[in-house]
């Protein structure tokens, strides 16, 4: 006699090869090279409880609020800092940029070692990390 495979196997088995199909395609996309930084994996992405606000988007993802990011869509001219001639990325704001040294400092104390990985970030210091993020004013550092 046949005994029957429960449908929440059926169903565990399908998450499983959909996840993996997922993760394979995440791995090898030419895009979301930024937010990779932060979630290289997929499992890593869909443990995180993480509230997206406009700012947090923008930094995990590399797309808006900065100077270069404008310009290559043609919708600024300048492109470099006003704290030095550096290009205007997330990396610099995040990193380098002296005109948030006093955010930066405040995460740097919360925080074992500095530079911390995007992914520790945002996975060990997360709530460290997205106060940081929330304190940023990205419109002043456009001017």
């Amino acid at each position: 006699m046949f005994a029957g495979i429960p449908k929440s196997t059926i169903y565990q088995e399908a998450r499983e090869v959909a996840r993996q199909k997922w993760q394979r395609e995440w791995t090898t996309s030419q895009k979301a090279a930024a937010t990779r930084q932060y979630f290289p994996t997929v499992q890593a992405r869909l443990k995180s409880k993480i509230k997206l606000t406009p700012k947090i988007t923008a930094v995990l993802t590399g797309h808006g609020m900065t100077k270069a990011y404008l310009q290559r869509l043609h919708l600024s001219e300048e492109a470099t800092c006003r704290c030095d001639n550096e290009y205007h990325l997330m990396d610099h704001i995040l990193f380098h940029c002296a005109n948030i040294s006093a955010q930066r400092e405040v995460l740097q104390q919360q925080i074992e070692t500095w530079p911390a990985s995007k992914e520790d970030l945002i996975t060990k210091y997360k709530k460290e990390f997205c106060a940081f993020i929330e304190s940023i004013d990205f419109d002043d550092l456009k001017v």
